[in-house]
């Protein structure tokens, strides 16, 4: 239940230090740091991702780990992680191999549990070296809709990268992108080496 300046979940008193943005907030409970989302869970939609986040959590997906969760109220209080959302972190940085094993690694640990994540950039984290899903979009998996088959070539430095920052109205340095050539070239190299 959300209240003025706190949040109850579990009988436990969550202190709202910031709202991020709709149902989300940074809360701190016994000066530690937590990431809380609330789902209504009126909504099939909403729901589905409540549960979909514990699945998650169960799964080896890089994924936050769930500190409390109370279906009643549709509150899950998440670790808070103090990283940088994949897509601003390339704006001044390349991607690397580092990336390419855990993006593919927990590609394939979704498709494991048979759910499909949100591969667009602004949905993955970086914290440190480790690249962690932060969305809570997930539905059945669809082989049609495999990271492979739909989002892979934003993950490389490709027009499609260009496209992705431009939808967002940010400009993104096109001296950086490389030709298709090399773009499939590096694609199928990392699919190769990591996709399972």
């Amino acid at each position: 239940m959300v209240e003025m300046n706190s949040i109850t979940i579990n009988r436990k008193e969550f202190e709202i230090v910031e709202i991020i943005k709709n149902n989300s907030f940074k809360c701190s409970f016994k000066d530690k740091i937590y990431f809380v989302k609330q789902y209504n869970m009126e909504k099939s939609s909403e729901e589905s991702k409540f549960n979909n986040c514990l699945k998650l959590n169960k799964s080896a997906v890089n994924f936050p780990k769930i500190f409390l969760a109370d279906k009643r109220s549709g509150c899950i209080a998440f670790e808070y992680l103090d990283g940088v959302l994949l897509n601003d972190y390339i704006l001044e940085n390349d991607f690397d191999e580092n990336i390419y094993r855990q993006v593919f690694l927990n590609s394939y640990m979704a498709k494991e549990i048979r759910l499909q994540l949100d591969f667009s950039l602004d949905q993955w984290m970086m914290v440190n070296s480790s690249l962690f899903y932060v969305g809570d979009y997930c539905e059945s998996y669809q082989p049609e809709k495999d990271f492979t088959k739909t989002q892979i070539r934003e993950w490389f430095l490709s027009k499609e990268l260009v496209k992705f920052y431009e939808n967002k109205g940010i400009l993104f340095d096109k001296s950086r992108v490389k030709d298709d050539y090399t773009v499939n070239k590096e694609m199928v190299l990392m699919t190769c080496k990591y996709y399972q």
